[in-house]
């Protein structure tokens, strides 16, 4: 007698859970596990403005405070891309350009995705030397 299952929807999500739950980083036995299953991502963000830029990302590190990024200075921060993650940052340009942006979604599709904080915005640069592309999607929003 064979038993076949079957794997709704709600089945599939409720194992995935479990599954990115149990093979959680923090299990440092899990680690080379979770590297297998799921992607490393890795976000770099450069302060190419000359003046200090304030910032916020919602990283598990820089996610409590605003820092400061001096001109020339940079931040990165890396995940495995375990249930379509979105990371969020925050950062004061100057008076007219302040605001947040996700600095990781599937959709721009960046296994390295890396920023450029300039004067007059934020650009996303694109792989193998690609011309930088402005990210005008700064959330509207009180922030603070």
């Amino acid at each position: 007698m064979t038993t076949t299952y079957k794997c709704n929807i709600a089945n599939c999500a409720i194992f995935i859970i479990f599954l990115a739950s149990f093979l959680a980083p923090s299990s440092s036995i899990s680690i080379p596990l979770v590297d297998k299953l799921f992607q490393k991502i890795t976000v770099n963000i450069t302060n190419d403005a000359d003046h200090d830029i304030q910032f916020m990302c919602g990283d598990g590190v820089h996610d409590k405070k605003l820092y400061t990024m001096k001109p020339g200075g940079y931040m990165s921060f890396r995940f495995h891309d375990i249930m379509f993650p979105l990371k969020w940052c925050y950062v004061y340009l100057g008076e007219s350009k302040h605001g947040v942006f996700w600095a990781y979604a599937v959709k721009l599709r960046c296994i390295e995705c890396i920023w450029s904080l300039r004067n007059d915005g934020i650009f996303l640069l694109g792989p193998d030397g690609e011309e930088p592309k402005s990210h005008e999607s700064f959330l509207k929003g009180d922030y603070f």
